[in-house]
């Protein structure tokens, strides 16, 4: 690491100061901060979290050279060269020491059984670790956020900020040409940190699976999975760069170029504690303490001028809330919290996509196919050569190819059933937690669901698929809702998480559908001759297949969300279009906790939308003057 890097590792207790010191900015970037005389007392802007959203808002706050920016994130750098790589986009390749370390609750609506968390701890947060898909929900999904009283929140209003924080790059002629690969450039940036492009290589059977999908009526969408389409089949960019091949992310794409910045800080190794406040419910300052250090250690005070962002993440920003005083009085109380603010959607409304999988065989499998790599030696070393030149099987991550798949796609006899079922429930399947706002949070989420199902401007299901013979099918708009909220027994660890998978029966009802859909799907891909292995031929009956859903559900995709909803305040939301807190002042949230319900799309791309609209909202209401 260089030593213009603004890298903070260790700091001890300071006073508390009203004012900054913009004199002390001067000549900062020029060395690694080593101790506690290098903090400054006060910044202008504390951006708690220095993940994806926390990089963009530090980011876009800093280009005015007249602000000071903190950003304070509990993770840490990752400089494993072999972490940018797309190896590195599968799941079970994510290291755990970019991960916080908890487990759920006992999940109800599957057997009881607990889950690990996917929750990014390092520098740049879940982009640094994902899969890669860079693609984004139907317009429809976002059109419902704003549908939910959010003005300026819709497709129209955030298509600029996707195409802000992207740069296209185009994929092989050769490669597009042999795969048919489409796409409208048109809905991607020319100047944005992230690039969005694909890889050079792709299985033959993906072209058999593709036309097994428009086979069963699934249409093609030639524009691809950024332009906001309904149901059908896409080609999906990877956050990737076209030319070397490598993970484009928050930190090479917001952080790593503006290490020089004077009046920009990043603090990493540290959990923020609280949100302090002044007697009139004004954001004064925030306490935290490094992450490792014993009990009893000093606690450190910042204080913002000017704002506090929360960018936390669906994890921990609920949690910083309710430990500040602001969130459902029920749980303050049994936390022995002091009740600043009643506010009973912080850590309500939690979504993430479940998902279930199946599995078949192929006896006539196409050549080469995702197990090359292990039965031919001959293409695993070509593979090997290719990539000397960043070519060749080995740039191709998790894949681009996916079906997003509308309700009546999936069960056309069915789907009116389904959402007479939906619409005649009430609230009895929430979280006990849950208030009458967050009731009719939910409530009002049913209805634009329930909607949305009986057409085909937005997926209910995906699946990704790739040339691999089984697949997962992820759960895009799910109706059963989790929650988290502190331990009563110990504030400061991590919070009580409860995922709240398959509590709504209509969610089950639906994926016993997607099941039998996916069994059409490997039917007609009879070049291949595919023979079920799991759930497997003998399970027929809906009760059957609703158990191999249980047997074989993942509780997340992780892209966990919406528990600090942008919503309003008497339907559960926590923060209004402005982002701004419910019922304080000097305090907002930027990052994927404020979406109101999960679109249909790995999260990704949304969250920097979110977080660039953040940054120019922030910068909208302090009347910020650029000064390059």
């Amino acid at each position: 690491m260089t030593s213009r890097i603004l890298l903070i590792v260790a700091i001890a207790t300071l006073p508390c100061l009203c004012t900054a010191y913009p004199t002390l900015l001067d000549g900062l970037h020029e060395r690694e901060i080593k101790g506690s005389q290098d903090i400054l007392p006060a910044y202008d802007y504390i951006i708690v979290g220095g993940g994806t959203s926390g990089l963009v808002i530090g980011n876009r706050l800093s280009e005015d050279t007249g602000s000071a920016v903190l950003v304070i994130e509990y993770g840490y750098l990752d400089n494993n060269p072999s972490q940018i790589e797309p190896s590195s986009s599968s799941g079970g390749a994510w290291p755990r020491k970019d991960l916080y370390n908890l487990t759920s609750v006992p999940m109800i609506g599957l057997g009881n059984r607990t889950s690990g968390v996917y929750a990014a701890a390092v520098v740049g947060g879940g982009s640094t670790i994902n899969g890669m898909m860079f693609d984004r929900g139907a317009a429809e999904d976002y059109d419902n956020w704003e549908k939910l009283g959010n003005p300026g929140w819709g497709w129209k209003g955030l298509l600029p900020y996707f195409k802000k924080s992207t740069t296209f790059d185009p994929p092989d002629a050769a490669v597009a040409n042999e795969y048919n690969i489409t796409y409208d450039a048109s809905y991607y940036g020319t100047t944005g940190p992230i690039h969005a492009s694909f890889p050079s290589y792709y299985w033959p059977g993906a072209k058999i699976q593709w036309q097994a999908f428009n086979d069963l009526g699934i249409p093609s969408n030639k524009e691809g999975a950024a332009s906001g389409g309904g149901s059908g089949v896409y080609w999906n960019t990877d956050a990737m760069t076209g030319d070397k091949r490598q993970r484009s992310y928050a930190r090479s794409g917001y952080y790593d170029p503006i290490t020089s910045r004077k009046n920009f800080n990043l603090l990493t190794g540290y959990r923020v504690n609280e949100v302090q406040f002044s007697a009139n419910l004004h954001a004064d300052n925030i306490t935290m303490i490094a992450r490792d250090s014993p009990a009893g250690s000093n606690v450190t005070t910042v204080k913002a001028n000017k704002e506090i962002i929360l960018c936390a993440g669906w994890l921990h920003t609920p949690q910083i809330l309710q430990r500040s005083g602001i969130g459902p009085k029920a749980v303050l109380n049994a936390a022995n919290v002091t009740v600043l603010v009643d506010l009973p959607g912080v850590g309500a409304n939690f979504q993430d996509h479940m998902g279930s999988r199946i599995a078949y065989q192929y006896n006539t499998d196409a050549q080469p196919n995702p197990q090359s790599f292990k039965t031919n030696s001959t293409f695993n070393q070509s593979s090997i050569e290719q990539w000397k030149q960043r070519k060749g099987p080995l740039s191709l991550g998790n894949g681009n190819t996916v079906a997003k798949i509308g309700l009546p796609h999936i069960t056309p006899t069915n789907y009116t059933s389904i959402i007479t079922r939906l619409l005649s429930q009430t609230t009895q399947y929430l979280p006990s937690i849950y208030t009458n706002t967050t009731k009719a949070g939910w409530l009002a989420q049913r209805d634009l669901i329930a909607a949305n199902y009986g057409g085909l401007s937005s997926a209910v299901v995906e699946i990704p698929f790739s040339g691999g013979s089984s697949a997962s099918m992820g759960l895009e708009k799910p109706l059963s809702r989790g929650s988290i909220t502190l331990s009563p027994s110990n504030i400061y660890a991590e919070p009580i998480l409860d995922y709240g998978t398959l509590t709504n029966p209509v969610d089950l009802d639906i994926m016993i559908s997607v099941f039998k859909f996916a069994r059409r799907w490997y039917a007609a891909q009879t070049a291949l001759s595919t023979v079920e292995v799991t759930p497997g031929v003998a399970v027929t009956s809906d009760e059957g297949l609703g158990d191999a859903v249980k047997e074989s559900a993942f509780p997340s995709e992780a892209h966990g969300c919406c528990t600090a909803a942008l919503m309003p305040k008497e339907l559960g939301g926590v923060v209004c279009p402005e982002l701004t807190v419910y019922g304080v002042s000097g305090l907002s949230v930027g990052d994927i906790s404020v979406l109101p319900m999960v679109p249909g799309s790995h999260t990704c791309s949304t969250v920097y939308a979110v977080a660039e609209k953040a940054a120019d909202l922030i910068k909208a209401r302090h009347r910020t003057v650029y000064r390059p």
